[in-house]
């Protein structure tokens, strides 16, 4: 809150500016705490099979042959 304090917020939910949002996170992206909150959703989300559809993310590889003969190998983009 001391970030959004002193861009004028009253606290970081009041931000409206979604730019200014962005930049009060990359100001603190480095830290433990950040580090710390983001591996932890990142787990929360993984671990949760029911959102995956909503990010595209199948599944663990192994078990459907890898990733390499599942489509993944034809990007012309790279």
């Amino acid at each position: 809150d001391k970030l959004a304090q002193e861009k004028g917020y009253a606290d970081y939910l009041s931000a409206s500016w979604e730019d200014d949002r962005i930049e009060m996170l990359k100001s603190i992206e480095d830290s433990s705490f950040f580090q710390t909150v983001r591996g932890n959703l990142v787990t929360g989300l993984y671990n949760q099979k029911e959102v995956w559809p909503l990010f595209g993310y199948e599944g663990e590889s192994y078990s459907k042959g890898g990733y390499i003969n599942r489509g993944y190998n034809d990007i012309n983009w790279v």
